[in-house]
């Protein structure tokens, strides 16, 4: 999480973790671990993509608040080639 933009507002040097779990034959997020200061204002998001099944290609235009933390969503969804 320390390396996207919107980390270095909460603190320099920031450091935290993000790991998507997806169920790749479907394309949906299964699962989510986000570690770290601040890392509440990404727990919604993250249970809205979970319990909505919302495909990963859609995720995709949900572009996130630039400069945010929300920003690691567009880090992990460029993991899985989008």
């Amino acid at each position: 999480i320390g390396d996207v933009q919107g980390a270095s507002l909460f603190a320099d040097g920031y450091k935290g973790h993000a790991r998507m779990v997806v169920d790749e034959d479907r394309g949906v997020i299964v699962g989510m671990t986000l570690v770290g200061m601040a890392v509440g204002e990404m727990i919604h998001a993250a249970t809205i993509a979970v319990a909505g099944q919302v495909p990963l290609h859609r995720l995709w235009h949900a572009v996130p608040s630039y400069p945010t933390m929300s920003e690691i969503w567009l880090r992990l969804l460029e993991t899985y080639g989008l």
